[in-house]
């Protein structure tokens, strides 16, 4: 962390900005704009200490920023796809409360209103400083109309659409490259040398990681790469993706689930074919919820910290509204690996 002193130093030959103070004081960037017009809550040490790094460097307000606070309302909103269009997923309405939960607690404390938006909805209809998107599709039209806009959008999962890179892109995200093969050693390491991936339409960043991660790391092993998509998270589709996997002649020895609903289709399918799990075949998924905790046996899988993925978009989101001069950042969130009954 730099000092004032360090900041004086670098910004000899230019302004420096609300990012700038913010890696200065250890602090985000939201907070320290709120420190600065005396707002939020924190403590009065950390608003001074603000204060003074802001004089001793010569921090001046964007102009641009201070002409559009006056016309701000303080209002953000969330659109999450899953629970708009997809509400029969239980696992999911649980992730995303808990991440919406997150959102809302950082929104409050950064003096900020959140609306939980539908993606359907047309994001003009409601005047909103900026938007969180979580899990965008590929073209997502909530991102693309808030870039027409020109107000700054925060992703949960990377931006698929070929138009991300004329925008200034702000992200929040899991390793997912680094949580699959994790996923995949684990269960290598457990004697399963075929692995099969089963993953469901539509396709967002995380299952495109978690996909070509798995191909990636099949090959560097030496095994052979085996990708079964459903055509849907819905029971029906996913029932007939697990039976193309556990009822084929070439029944892996493990499936890696990218969404849960797929990982309990394949334990229905192997208890009614009487194939055990885990003596016969092991079975793993992401997103630590209600079904990878109820299912018989109960899942292991990835614990995506939904919490503080709604905590950090929310922030960067803010971030971006104060500081009109704010580039393109990212944000990745680490993932923690629960082992249980269906690897061991």
């Amino acid at each position: 962390m730099r000092g004032p002193a360090g900041l004086c130093s670098v910004f000899m030959e230019r302004r420096p900005s609300i990012r700038d103070l913010a890696e200065a004081t250890g602090v985000s960037a939201a907070t320290v704009s709120l420190a600065l017009r005396d707002k939020g809550r924190m403590s009065e040490e950390t608003r001074s200490r603000i204060k003074r790094a802001a004089a001793e460097s010569g921090y001046v307000p964007n102009s641009t920023a201070r002409s559009l606070a006056g016309g701000r309302t303080q209002l953000i909103s969330i659109s999450m796809p899953a629970i708009g269009m997809a509400p029969e997923v239980v696992s999911s309405v649980e992730y995303f409360f808990k991440l919406l939960g997150g959102a809302a607690a950082k929104a409050l404390e950064l003096d900020h209103g959140l609306l939980v938006a539908s993606p359907s909805e047309r994001p003009d209809r409601v005047a909103v400083d900026g938007a969180v998107v979580v899990d965008p599709s590929v073209d997502d039209p909530t991102v693309a109309a808030f870039d027409r806009l020109g107000r700054p959008v925060v992703t949960i999962g990377r931006r698929l659409d070929e138009r991300a890179g004329d925008q200034r892109t702000l992200v929040v995200d899991n390793d997912y490259i680094s949580a699959t093969e994790r996923m995949l050693d684990h269960l290598r390491d457990g004697g399963s040398h075929t692995i099969a991936l089963v993953g469901c339409h539509p396709i967002d960043s995380f299952q495109r990681d978690s996909i070509d991660t798995h191909r990636a790391w099949c090959e560097r092993h030496g095994l052979t790469a085996r990708v079964v998509m459903s055509e849907s998270p819905r029971p029906e589709h996913a029932a007939l993706a697990a039976r193309e996997l556990v009822a084929g002649p070439d029944r892996p020895e493990a499936v890696y689930a990218t969404i849960d609903t797929l990982a309990e289709a394949v334990l229905e399918e192997a208890a009614e074919l009487g194939v055990a799990v885990p003596g016969e075949m092991r079975v793993a998924t992401c997103s630590d919820g209600y079904i990878a905790r109820s299912s018989t046996p109960a899942l292991t899988t990835i614990d995506e910290k939904p919490v503080e993925l709604g905590e950090a978009a929310v922030e960067m989101l803010i971030a971006a509204i104060l500081d009109p001069d704010m580039g393109s950042a990212s944000v990745q969130i680490g993932t923690d690996l629960v082992i249980r009954a269906s690897t061991a």
